[in-house]
């Protein structure tokens, strides 16, 4: 396959500014170390602060991995790891972007989002996808997953859609004195 001109010049570091450019967008704080192609960054959800990074390869072929990881906070205790692992595996039964992964030998989990396509057809639009999905699906399942870390809930109870409040017994957002 011919590479066009474009593809030959486009490098990690043009990569992973499109995710720098989101960021930057969205006024977020960001680090990086300068001898990889890796962005870090943290994310306060809904009820857990957690960090994620973003990856920018070329691969032998030419083409790049763009690759968001979202790192869970928490790692699975040894006793917790079967419920955990069947957690992670019934949720990405559901899912059709990304997957959730646990480590074996520490129990640490993560969530990765990722693709890979030609340097040509990167977009800012693409590296904004990648983040916000990643970021989104992790605020979602994080509940259930500390659920089945911490307690003795079963990974299909944990699934279970929770019962919405009536409107008339949710608590006000703020009360006026």
């Amino acid at each position: 396959m011919k590479k066009s001109k474009d593809q030959t010049e486009f490098t990690e570091e043009t990569a992973l500014a499109f995710f720098a450019r989101h960021l930057d967008g969205l006024k977020w704080k960001y680090h990086r170390f300068a001898d990889r192609p890796v962005l870090f960054c943290d994310f306060n959800g809904d009820d857990v602060l957690w960090d994620f990074n973003m990856v920018a390869r070329q691969n032998s072929d030419g083409d790049f991995l763009l690759a968001v990881s979202s790192l869970i906070p928490n790692k699975a205790r040894p006793e917790r790891r079967a419920a955990v692992s069947e957690l992670l595996t019934r949720i990405n039964w559901e899912l059709t972007l990304g997957c959730f992964e646990r480590n074996h030998a520490d129990g640490e989990i993560r969530f990765r989002t990722s693709m890979i396509l030609p340097g040509a057809d990167i977009t800012d639009a693409i590296a904004e996808h990648l983040v916000r999905s990643n970021l989104c699906i992790v605020d979602e399942r994080m509940i259930q997953i500390m659920a089945v870390l911490y307690s003795d809930v079963t990974p299909e109870n944990a699934l279970k859609p929770k019962p919405d409040k009536p409107a008339a017994e949710q608590e006000p957002r703020f009360d006026v004195n």
